[in-house]
């Protein structure tokens, strides 16, 4: 399969690492491609499929998407589709966590992720908002009024903020694939686990998911991962307690975020998997 990565410049009238258009025909985006920006749909009206690798979800009107570089998509439209294209550089991050951290590290956690949500649909009373700040960037984008460079920025962190406290609210489910193969449901599972580390997860949860037995489950599971259903879990909390303590939060305070009932519990998984107390790696992770 030939798959073109795409340049913010294939579009003539980009400016400062951002560009935004409304379409009604998509052309290039039919086939699988990916590119070397950020890039953000939102659907104004009709409806268009979003295929991401492995996984597809149908977006109608008020439904976003966002896909980081690098990753391989495509859309298939529908009659009738509206719908605004955001694009932009990912150096725009720097200049974001000054002004709009929290916007900046989601946009850095999601080039990390392993599976992207093809979709995402908005709270109602999230839409209109959403579509009028999208319909603001793409008037000052199309305006070039004086300033309209650094109001697009300062609308596109905001848009970015919005749509991430949603992504974040929402729940972290992915759509089972329609496949019988026993080891691509495995990789669904693993999948779903780095999504939902924050959850109560059981071991009966996966069963559920992969429609295998539990011996069956187990010994891929650890082919696969290396580690016990249990173990890999507990290394997907870890890791994530490890980026809230580099990021100077409270060390009483992150292990409900990261799936854990207890302090207790947390700190014995924590230096199992790290070898150190949360003390200890804080005060070696300083800046």
């Amino acid at each position: 399969m030939n798959i073109r990565n795409f340049v913010l410049s294939f579009y003539d009238n980009a400016a400062d690492g951002i560009h935004i258009q409304r379409l009604e025909k998509p052309r290039e985006a039919k086939e699988f491609h990916t590119h070397v920006y950020f890039q953000i749909y939102y659907i104004k009206k009709g409806s268009l499929t979003h295929f991401v690798e492995d996984y597809s979800s149908k977006l109608s009107a008020g439904d976003m998407f966002i896909i980081p570089p690098g990753v391989v998509h495509r859309i298939e439209d529908d009659e009738g589709i509206s719908f605004y294209s955001l694009s932009f550089m990912p150096e725009i991050i720097e200049e974001m966590s000054h002004t709009a951290s929290f916007a900046a590290n989601f946009l850095h956690r999601i080039e990390k992720e392993t599976c992207i949500r093809p979709k995402i649909t908005l709270p109602p009373k999230e839409v209109l908002r959403i579509e009028t700040l999208v319909e603001q960037i793409y008037d000052e984008f199309q305006n070039k009024a004086l300033a309209g460079g650094e109001i697009v920025k300062m609308y596109t962190a905001l848009l970015i903020s919005l749509f991430a406290r949603i992504y974040y609210d929402l729940s972290n489910e992915l759509p089972i694939p329609q496949s019988k193969d026993k080891n691509h449901l495995m990789l669904y599972c693993i999948d779903y686990i780095k999504l939902n580390y924050f959850k109560s997860l059981s071991i009966e949860d996966m069963l559920r998911l992969s429609a295998l037995s539990r011996s069956d489950f187990c010994v891929r599971f650890r082919e696969i991962t290396g580690y016990s259903f249990l173990q890999y879990l507990n290394i997907c909390r870890i890791k994530k307690a490890c980026e809230h303590i580099k990021n100077g939060e409270k060390i009483t305070s992150i292990y409900s975020f990261c799936g854990y009932d207890d302090f207790s519990t947390f700190y014995r998984n924590f230096v199992k998997v790290t070898g150190v107390s949360p003390a200890q790696y804080r005060e070696a992770n300083k800046k």
